[in-house]
């Protein structure tokens, strides 16, 4: 378990799929994660149980300090021991707890961890034109904008551009 001031990070359990799959429905979070699909149950279970035939990938459920109450997931995708790298992706899906600091802590907590713990160098993620506020999470974590992938995604039958952001340990 890692601890901050606003949230802690678990292993993700199985207590947190209803939040989990719920956030994955939300058609405005569908929209600024460039989900396509809705995910049902059986998909979700099936995810959830394949989880740990990955090494590749890990999951934590965000947690506030005060009250316990999960208000999030983030997790490490793509973890390339060779190149010291991953990605990182997040989402606030407790709306009460979207920019009020628990996404950017977030975010420091597992950077700390990927480089601490993983050994990794350099930890990175792509954050859609569309969703500012997770740019600033990431930019307030310390990640700068690397590049911009112009018109890279489609959203709402229209191009935009994809930010890369990255930390290096």
């Amino acid at each position: 378990m890692m601890r901050g001031k606003i949230v802690s990070l678990r292993p993700l359990e199985r207590i947190h799929l209803e939040n989990t799959r719920t956030w994955a429905n939300d058609r405005e979070l569908m929209r600024v994660l460039d989900r396509a699909q809705p995910v049902s149950a059986d998909e979700h279970q099936a995810w959830f149980e394949e989880l740990k035939n990955y090494n590749d990938r890990v999951y934590f459920a965000i947690e506030t300090i005060v009250d316990v109450r999960h208000v999030g997931n983030i997790w490490l995708w793509n973890i390339t021991p060779r190149h010291r790298k991953a990605e990182l992706r997040i989402v606030i899906g407790d709306r009460a707890h979207q920019e009020r600091g628990a996404g950017t802590e977030a975010i420091s907590l597992l950077c700390d961890y990927a480089f601490a713990s993983l050994g990794l160098h350099k930890v990175y993620a792509y954050v859609l034109a569309i969703n500012p506020r997770a740019r600033r999470a990431f930019e307030k974590a310390g990640f700068v904008v690397e590049g911009t992938l112009r018109d890279d995604r489609w959203v709402d039958d229209k191009p935009t551009d994809v930010y890369l952001l990255g930390k290096l340990r």
